[in-house]
């Protein structure tokens, strides 16, 4: 059983809405997740199957989930930022999940998917709060992910072998630069969207967390 809360995150002048949810078998302090979701001007929303499918991962694990909309996004305040304003957006649903009272601030992660990935993980590189940070379906043919070269922090990346916007070849580059620890997987004929193949993603981010527990 999970307990679900509507939550309003307060960001600087602007309100974003997200859902906090609680595993009533976790034991506090728990650990827990900020989950950023794919691209708000492509439909992106925190409803996304991808975002379930981490907070799945995540409630699985005993870990509390905070999913939210960027700005401009469902009842979130604000316009599309161009990625710069979103990881203010990031940085302000880590201020809200570390005041949650059943959290363990020590245990937090980051999670993004797509453009989520993008601006969960740049984010989490500028705080020093996120001890795991995991990316689903970098789009490395449309951004920088640079940032991530001298990234110690265990790290998490996944994508499919037929995304569009996530070649084999950059995914592989951005896998063979980043440093330990780290894991990865290329999923054999899974897309973008990785509709139909979300057990896989559960799969692979528990993995992740039963190999690189907080």
């Amino acid at each position: 059983m999970v307990s679900r809360n509507d939550v309003f995150i307060r960001c600087g002048s602007i309100v974003l809405e997200g859902v906090l949810e609680i595993p009533e078998k976790g034991t506090s302090p728990m650990g827990g997740a900020v989950i950023c979701h794919p691209h708000p001007l492509f439909g992106g929303n925190m409803y996304n199957n991808v975002v379930r499918a981490l907070k799945q991962a995540m409630h699985e694990m005993g870990l509390i989930s905070l999913r939210f909309n960027f700005r401009g996004t469902g009842k979130s305040e604000g316009s599309y930022g161009q990625g710069s304003d979103e990881i203010e957006d990031v940085k302000a649903a880590l201020d809200f999940l570390t005041e949650v009272p059943q959290i363990d601030p020590g245990k937090i992660i980051v999670a993004g998917y797509s453009f989520g990935c993008w601006v969960g993980l740049k984010a989490a590189v500028m705080d020093p709060r996120p001890a795991r940070l995991i990316g689903i379906a970098p789009p490395v043919n449309e951004y920088d992910f640079s940032f991530l070269n001298e990234e110690t922090r265990p790290k998490l990346l996944v994508a499919g072998d037929r995304d569009f916007v996530c070649s084999v070849e950059g995914f592989e580059k951005l896998v063979r630069e980043i440093p330990q620890p780290k894991a990865s997987m290329l999923l054999p004929g899974v897309d973008h969207f990785h509709a139909g193949h979300e057990d896989n993603l559960i799969r692979e981010v528990t993995a992740f967390l039963e190999r690189f527990p907080l």
